[in-house]
């Protein structure tokens, strides 16, 4: 059954597949003031809706969980479906059909149906509810924003001239994947990644610049206070086993209290828990020196997370949405990538100079110290703020109510 949606300047919609769709809609939001719909929950969902959203997630969740594992049948075939076309190799058009089949035995209408003959502007962070209104017609204004710098060719319409989308993106190098794809230029606007107010401030900054201070502080020693590192899980809760090794390695410094870890499990109950299990078996479950960050309510969860971010100074993840918060002057460690988009992402900040890859982690603190002492790990987070986009947000919300 459909449910009539509370109508503001504009609608969000997005929906679980990693937690990047999800917290961009949060962060935009925060801003604007905007509704943000799940489009993948009750009452939002019909019964090709149910199967479909299960199947996926589900087959999302196993196939990341493989990463690190000794068995990688099913994350390889998922490499494949996520494969982006290179060089002159034309794009794969299976998924995008796909999709406009799923349009016509009726997936999404129960969200559709919600809006009881409102037509406010829509912007999505996930490209289901995109592609469904362009099919549906639908003829209020009509968003997408594009969550990684690089994307499979089903982020587009089978006609990519058809409807009226207007794109979002991070990066340059995204709209020319776009009009790769057949997406008319002028409907392309480079906005970068929306960042949560919580930790930029308004748009002059203010909270940033405060905050990157006293992490530079930290960074160089000036501080006493230990170093805190943030080890944020995924939605399907990938790699697991690397943040195990990490707990390992650390062990003696998180005891002597030189460094703090934070680990961030959204509201996913699995990770929560074996994280709990994990800290009770090393005796740091009670420790002042690690902070579990969690909540059955996901957009609580993410208000933790961006408070928590303020004292972050260094994060281990793989190269998901989170290569964007490099921006707020925090260098990134990275983890191998899962997917041709996050393979981008990681090119993307390395390029920049504000990320490197994930040293071996039984040497860890070794490389820790020594990357302190040369100043690297504070070059990094000096090439995040300088060189990344930090005004998405602000950006975004302005071009969606335009002239409003």
């Amino acid at each position: 059954m459909s449910q009539k949606v509370e109508t503001s300047k504009y609608i969000i919609t997005t929906a679980l597949m990693g937690f990047g769709h999800m917290r961009a809609a949060h962060n935009i939001a925060g801003y604007g003031h905007a509704a943000v719909v799940r489009v993948d929950r009750e009452p939002y969902v019909g019964r090709v809706d149910k199967i479909i959203w299960n199947g996926a997630q589900n087959t999302h969740t196993q196939a990341s969980r493989e990463a690190d594992g000794k068995n990688k049948l099913l994350y390889n075939w998922f490499e494949g479906i996520l494969r982006i076309p290179e060089g002159n190799t034309p794009p794969s058009m299976a998924a995008s059909k796909f999709v406009h089949v799923l349009d016509k035995f009726g997936m999404g209408r129960p969200f559709f149906d919600s809006l009881d003959g409102q037509v406010p502007s829509l912007l999505h962070t996930f490209y289901l509810h995109a592609m469904f209104s362009v099919y549906r017609k639908y003829p209020g204004k009509n968003f997408l924003l594009l969550c990684d710098t690089d994307f499979h060719r089903v982020w587009v319409p089978v006609d990519p001239k058809a409807g009226s989308i207007e794109y979002m993106v991070p990066i340059s190098k995204s709209a020319d994947r776009l009009v790769s794809y057949g997406v008319r230029p002028e409907r392309i606007h480079v906005t970068g990644f929306p960042l949560p107010v919580a930790d930029t401030g308004a748009k002059d900054m203010h909270t940033l610049v405060s905050t990157l201070d006293a992490r530079k502080g930290r960074l160089r020693r000036d501080s006493q206070a230990p170093l805190s590192i943030m080890f944020p899980f995924s939605g399907s809760g990938a790699y697991f086993n690397a943040f195990e090794e990490l707990v390992k390695s650390m062990f003696d410094q998180i005891k002597d209290g030189s460094l703090r870890l934070v680990v961030s499990c959204g509201d996913n109950d699995k990770v929560f828990a074996d994280v709990e299990r994990l800290f009770n078996r090393y005796g740091l479950y009670d420790s002042e020196q690690v902070q579990i960050i969690f909540d059955r309510d996901i957009f609580h969860s993410f208000d933790l997370f961006n408070e928590a971010l303020k004292s972050t100074d260094l994060v281990i993840t793989k190269p998901s949405e989170m290569v964007f918060y490099a921006a707020l002057g925090i260098p990134m460690l990275f983890l191998p990538p899962i997917g041709a988009h996050e393979a981008g992402n990681r090119e993307y900040l390395i390029d920049n100079g504000c990320a490197v890859d994930l040293p071996e982690i039984s040497g860890f603190p070794k490389w820790l110290a020594e990357n302190r002492t040369n100043e690297r790990l504070l070059s990094l987070a000096e090439m995040g703020y300088r060189n990344l986009p930090k005004t998405g947000a602000f950006d975004i919300h302005e071009l969606v109510v335009g002239g409003e």
